[in-house]
Formats: structure tokens, sequence, C-alpha cells
């Protein structure tokens, strides 16, 4: 007697059944995820002393290649992105959350030593940073500028592309005034010791840190 029931179905592990059981194969779409993650894994080239503290969790990125000094902090949650040219950073800086250091030019992005960068600030292109400069919580650095020692941009300060600061200028966020702090560098090294001291205590107890001189 022949079997009334319906014929079992071919299996198959993924993908789509055509009606006579070949197994057909979606289409792939990468999403604006997919390919952030396939950028950050493309030959990311970081030296990063044995003395700094860069948080695991940190976006090191970038096919231009990154260099951290000795005794630098770099917080998670920032964003340093070599897209084109290097970025060289120097001994002591602290990098908190939310921090963009981004190089879109095909000339190295470098900062100097005891630099501090807060929540928020930003820096785009190819600039030039001094040593001991304070960049307060949303401040933004223009592509192309120079900045000395001991300069303070102040919360939200504005510094167009290409402008050149002296040492130890202020600026003062909008409208953009300016004028001289004698003295702010020496004061700007010492915070910034300070404040790494903390850092080198505290930030390996709550993250897991990029080791070794180089990584990729």
């Amino acid at each position: 007697m022949a079997s009334t029931g319906a014929a079992p179905k071919p299996r198959t592990t993924s993908g789509r059944t055509s009606p006579r059981g070949e197994k057909r194969l979606s289409p792939r779409v990468e999403g604006k995820e997919g390919r952030e993650g396939r950028e950050r894994l493309h030959s990311v080239q970081c030296e990063v002393h044995k003395d700094a503290v860069v948080c695991n969790e940190a976006k090191v990125q970038g096919i231009g290649g990154i260099k951290i000094g000795q005794g630098t902090a770099v917080h998670p949650a920032c964003i340093i992105n070599a897209k084109v040219g290097q970025i060289v950073i120097g001994r002591y800086n602290i990098i908190e959350e939310q921090v963009e250091i981004t190089n879109t030019s095909e000339e190295p992005l470098v900062i100097g030593d005891y630099n501090i960068f807060e929540v928020g600030a930003k820096i785009v292109g190819t600039s030039t940073i001094g040593d001991a400069n304070l960049f307060e919580c949303r401040s933004q650095l223009g592509a192309g500028s120079k900045v000395g020692d001991g300069c303070t941009f102040s919360v939200g300060a504005v510094v167009p592309p290409g402008e050149q600061l002296p040492d130890e200028t202020v600026v003062v966020g909008p409208p953009g005034l300016r004028h001289v702090e004698n003295g702010a560098k020496d004061a700007h090294i010492q915070a910034a010791m300070k404040h790494i001291e903390v850092l080198r205590e505290t930030l390996p107890r709550c993250h897991h840190l990029r080791r070794g001189a180089k990584s990729s």
C-alpha cells in the first residue's frame, strides 16, 4: 500500500532551499558595523612603549601606523585613527574617553609630551602639537594647525585649520578670545604627572591593557 505521508524535506544547515531541494545561498549584506570591524583589523601597526597604559577598549586603528610613548595613558572609548598618515604620540600624555585623534593626511600628526586631552576633545588632520598643552572638554583643533607649548583650549574652544599658536596661549571658547598665561607650561606638566600616577594604579584594575612594544 502506498504511503500517504508527505515526502520529507531536504535538510540544510543554512541558506534557502529551492523547490528541487537545491541549496540556494542568500546574498551577504555587510552593514556599517561589519565595515568598521574590517577596517580595524586591516593592518593596524601600533607601537606601544612598555611603560604606557593603553586600554584595549580604546579604538586604535588605521593603516598609517601609530606610536605611543612612555608613560602615556589612553582611556577606553577614545579613538586614535591613523586613517592615512602616521600618528606619533610622545611621553606622559593623557587621552581621556571620547577623545578623537584622526590623521587624514599623508603627513604625520605629531603630539609632544605632557599633553592632556579631556573628554570629547577632537584633533583632526596633520597638526603638530608641542608639550604640556591642555585641551579641555569638547575643544577642537583644525587640520594643519601648529600648537606651541603650554597652551590652553577652554571648554568648547574651536581653533580653525591652519592656525599657529605661540607658547602659553589661552583660547577661550566661543567666540575664541585669546590671551597669554605665563607659567602655564610648568603648571600643566605638574598636573599631567600627578594625574598619570593615579591612572597607572586605577586603569589596570578596571580594564585589560594593550601589552608589548608592538602589536597588530
